[in-house]
C-alpha cells in the first residue's frame, strides 16, 4: 500500500473499522491554500469484509440531507436536473453532504490506516450545502465511530443517505 501524500476533491479512501469491515470516505473538499490544511469527507454506505472496488462505488449512497436553496454555494441547472431527477423527493432543495472534517496534522499520525481507491469527478460544494459536520481527529474514534455508532448518530442528526451518482458530473 502506497503511503498517501496528497488528497483532492473526489479522493476515494477505504480502511478497516473496528469491526474488521471496510468503510470508505469521499473527500468532498479541501483546504490547502493557507494554514491549517484540512479535508472534508463524506461517508459512504460501504460496509463489507471484501475492499471495495471503484465499480462497488457505483451501487453505494452516501450519508446527507436535501437542504435549503442556496444562493451561495449553487449548482449549475445541469446538476440540479440531475439530482431531482435520481432523487425527486429532494426537489426544489439542494442536496449536500454531512461533512467528517480532518485536520491535515492529524490525518498524518494516522495515514498509513488508509488507501486512496480511486477518484471521482463530484460536484462542488456538496459539504457546502449539507447542514453538519464533526471534526475527526483520532484514528480510535474512527475506527470506534464507522463500525459501531454511523447509523445511530446519522439517523439522530437527520441525515439520510442518497445515490452517489447525484453528485457525479457527467
Amino acid at each position: 500500500m502506497l503511503k498517501i501524500t496528497n488528497i483532492n476533491q473526489g479522493d476515494l479512501l477505504t480502511f478497516r473499522a473496528a469491526d474488521n469491515k471496510f468503510k470508505v470516505l469521499l473527500c468532498t473538499s479541501t483546504r490547502k491554500d493557507k494554514s491549517p490544511h484540512w479535508f472534508t469527507f463524506a461517508a459512504l454506505t460501504y460496509d463489507s469484509f471484501d475492499k471495495p472496488t471503484t465499480s462497488d462505488i457505483n451501487n453505494i449512497e452516501f450519508f446527507g440531507i436535501g437542504n435549503r436553496k442556496c444562493d451561495y454555494f449553487k449548482y449549475s441547472d445541469d446538476e440540479l436536473k440531475k439530482m431531482w431527477s435520481i432523487h425527486p423527493e429532494t426537489e426544489p432543495y439542494f442536496l449536500g453532504s454531512y461533512g467528517f472534517l480532518i485536520v491535515r496534522k492529524d490525518f498524518m499520525k494516522f495515514r498509513d490506516n488508509f488507501e486512496v481507491i480511486g477518484n471521482l469527478n463530484i460536484i462542488d460544494y456538496l459539504d457546502k450545502n449539507g447542514n453538519g459536520s464533526m471534526n475527526i481527529s483520532d484514528w480510535e474514534l474512527i475506527k470506534d465511530f464507522f463500525a459501531n455508532r454511523i447509523n445511530s448518530v446519522m439517523l439522530d442528526r437527520g441525515q439520510k443517505t442518497f445515490k452517489i451518482g447525484t453528485i457525479i458530473k457527467d
